[in-house]
């Protein structure tokens, strides 16, 4: 072969090299496209915002998501680095943070990112060296932990309601063991009165204001620990108004109100559903700032064969938004700036726990109204109970032989006192032993107490149940009426589950007692 031929030879065999170089760098490339964008779509993809940081702190790449979260353009986060979004991480700590990153191993911590309107976010950070464009740089993914954080916090709220249901529980017990002596004095000074004298009309308002201290009572024990309500047949049209009134006083929101004459009386705790009514008119009174009309209604309505006291509550206030309308009665749910969440979730439990119905409809800026529907009662009369005078000018029931139990000497004064005005004797125990041997005697002797009254909680002693359990093994048919401040104690609610044949709260009215007696003594009656 001559050179010439020889030489074409060689510059075909090198062209053909380098096409086939062309070639394997163009598939080299299109491998490196598709693993670009294998990689765009992956990060790109995730959730979780991905951070690619060099050892001078800045970020070399991040993916889409970063940018929808903290609300910063790519390009302006290519300009930024961890301590311009992070809270609590400055220059020094990214430096100490890279310098003591361990190689092939993740490192994983807690902070805050800011996002460009300033909200701030709280994230779990996982970060490990890596080799990214022939240099090694930390791969960092952080996490949204809002979700859990809110839900530690709910968690920790639960714990402290735990606690101050235990410490509420003491209070109010001996709060209303201190009631029930002021109560029952006032209610007695009251009966040796006529009416028309000047201080009679001193002492009524002195009874309404330890009233409304009962009341608080019992809304601090059901927004602690909850409680079963306990019922009673009640006229509620005089209530609602009141409360409401109550509720607004002070504030630059007029009531009007309309309620049925012939109103249906209801089966309902008095004090649970006064909260009702105050939570629902202190939220409508807070969504007008600026004044305006509260109507609150109650009316007789026939459903579905059965009958209902409808009550409403009705604002112009702001209203309410309608991504909100389904989460209003969660509990710790609320947008107030202040507040606990717990009104309107406290408001559900105890209708609820009334066999009703609570239902919100809301317009913005143009008000709301709840709508609230509770069983009327089976009988048709309506409860007298508030009738004390006439209660007090009938003829005594008979004259009966009453045990009492209880720890604390001014609740045993003044409940002796208001037994004896009725026309009853009355002997004491301060413990449960104590009342048992009483009973054991008295009903071996002949002389078998006909009615017991016992406090359910002794402290250091033997309470009122367990004392009541023994007692009816004595007399299986023993007529024993509990009684106690716990007002949100089940045995309070469930009473003749566990063989009561009556309950009575504290403080003690001179007319509720004289019911209960009544009713146990004469239950056919």
């Amino acid at each position: 072969m001559n050179d010439a031929n020889k030489t074409k030879t060689q510059l075909v065999a090198e062209l053909q090299a380098m096409r086939r170089r062309v070639t394997e760098l163009e598939q080299t490339e299109q491998a490196l496209r598709e693993s670009e964008a294998k990689y765009r779509a992956l990060i790109n993809g995730m959730r979780d915002t991905v951070w690619v940081i060099n050892f001078e702190g800045k970020f070399i790449d991040t993916n889409s998501a970063a940018a929808e979260i903290l609300g910063y353009s790519r390009e302006e986060l290519l300009t930024m680095g961890p301590t311009d979004i992070d809270t609590g991480l400055d220059a020094n700590a990214i430096q100490q943070l890279i310098r003591e990153m361990p190689l092939d191993k993740l490192q994983i911590f807690e902070t805050v990112h800011t996002t460009k309107s300033g909200r701030q976010i709280p994230v779990e950070i996982q970060s490990c060296l890596i080799k990214y464009q022939e240099d090694r740089m930390i791969l960092s993914i952080a996490r949204d932990i809002t979700d859990r954080k809110q839900a530690e916090e709910e968690r920790l709220k639960l714990k402290k309601l735990e606690s101050v249901g235990m410490l509420a529980g003491g209070i109010a017990h001996d709060f209303n063991n201190l009631l029930t002596g002021v109560f029952g004095n006032i209610e007695m000074a009251k009966i040796l009165l006529s009416p028309d004298q000047k201080s009679y009309t001193f002492l009524e308002s002195a009874v309404q204001s330890i009233e409304d201290a009962t009341h608080l009572t019992k809304q601090l024990l059901t927004f602690a620990r909850g409680g079963d309500p306990i019922k009673e047949t009640l006229s509620i049209g005089k209530a609602l108004v009141e409360v409401a009134q109550f509720s607004l006083r002070g504030s630059n929101v007029k009531l009007h109100a309309n309620i049925a004459s012939d109103l249906w009386p209801i089966e309902a705790d008095k004090g649970q559903i006064s909260q009702v009514i105050s939570n629902l008119v202190i939220n409508a009174q807070q969504a007008m700032p600026d004044g305006g009309i509260i109507t609150l209604s109650a009316a007789n309505i026939y459903l579905s064969r059965q009958c209902y006291v409808q009550i409403t509550v009705q604002d112009e206030g702001v209203g309410i938004a309608p991504q909100y309308l389904d989460r209003i009665f969660d509990p710790y749910f609320t947008t107030k700036q202040k507040g606990s969440g717990l009104g309107l979730a406290i408001t559900h439990s105890i209708i609820s726990k009334h066999s009703g119905t609570i239902a919100v409809d809301s317009k913005q800026n143009q008000g709301t109204i709840f709508t609230i529907r509770l069983p009327a009662a089976e009988a048709v009369e309506k409860t007298t109970s508030d009738k004390m005078t006439s209660d007090i000018a009938s003829e005594p029931i008979s004259t009966t032989h009453i045990l009492v139990l209880d720890d604390e000497p001014v609740i045993r004064e003044v409940l002796g006192s208001m037994l004896k005005m009725m026309g009853h004797s009355v002997a004491y125990a301060v413990d449960g032993q104590e009342a048992i041997a009483k009973y054991r005697d008295a009903y071996h002797t002949g002389s078998a107490f006909d009615v017991v009254i016992v406090d359910l909680t002794i402290p250091g002693g033997m309470g009122g149940h367990d004392a009541a359990q023994e007692m009816m093994k004595i007399n299986p048919q023993a007529k024993i009426i509990v009684s106690s401040g716990y007002t949100t104690d089940p045995i309070m609610a469930n009473y003749e589950r566990y063989g009561f044949k009556g309950v009575v709260a504290k403080p003690y009215r001179f007319a509720d007692l004289r019911r209960v007696l009544s009713q146990v003594l004469n239950p056919s009656s």
